[in-house]
């Protein structure tokens, strides 16, 4: 996760022609939509490895299964620089490319959410996989936190197809409630 958030910033960069014509200061402004491009996708790894980490806080043990799903959340997180970097290289166009782009990034959010969804239904499943006092029905709001993100996800890709920036916005919020509810869910308060 930390080689993926590093990569990032490799699709921030100044347009030289665009600043031999306007100015340094008016091609740092032009690159806004990377900028953007750029802060979102850095908070989004940045809270999955939050949310990794507390995921396997509360993990006793990892059966094939759940190497498995790990892996392929781990392949979801690894590849975000490239849909990071269309973003930031077409959204400025705006038109069908801006849309393309988003909707790509959108995309590979939700199958890193199926990714997410994969554990939970898994730790559901196999509950003994979670030290006490994690559960079967903890596995399962988390599952539900979950899902509601990949919906999420999915609105937002579909909002692309109208409003891109809309859509990145969506995105950001997304990463926001993920930060702010990394701990995961609550456990029921216990009787005395």
């Amino acid at each position: 996760m930390a080689i993926a958030i590093t990569l990032l910033i490799l699709n921030v960069h100044i347009d030289t022609g665009y600043a031999s014509t306007h100015g340094l200061l008016r091609a740092l402004n032009h690159e806004w939509p990377a900028y953007l491009a750029y802060i979102t996708a850095f908070l989004t790894i940045a809270i999955m490895w939050l949310n990794h980490h507390a995921l396997f806080d509360k993990i006793t043990q990892v059966d094939k299964s759940l190497a498995w799903t790990n892996l392929a959340l781990l392949l979801t997180i690894s590849v975000l620089p490239f849909p990071t970097s269309v973003v930031a290289q077409y959204i400025r166009a705006g038109g069908t490319d801006a849309k393309v782009a988003v909707s790509f990034y959108g995309l590979l959010s939700m199958v890193n959410g199926f990714a997410w969804l994969g554990s939970w239904v898994h730790l559901a499943r196999y509950p003994e996989l979670l030290q006490p006092p994690y559960d079967a029905a903890y596995a399962r709001r988390e599952r539900r936190r979950t899902a509601l993100g990949v919906a999420t996800y999915g609105v937002a890709t579909a909002v692309a197809w109208l409003a891109p920036i809309v859509a990145l916005l969506l995105f950001l919020a997304m990463a926001i409630f993920y930060a702010v509810t990394s701990s995961g869910s609550r456990l029921p308060a216990t009787e005395p």
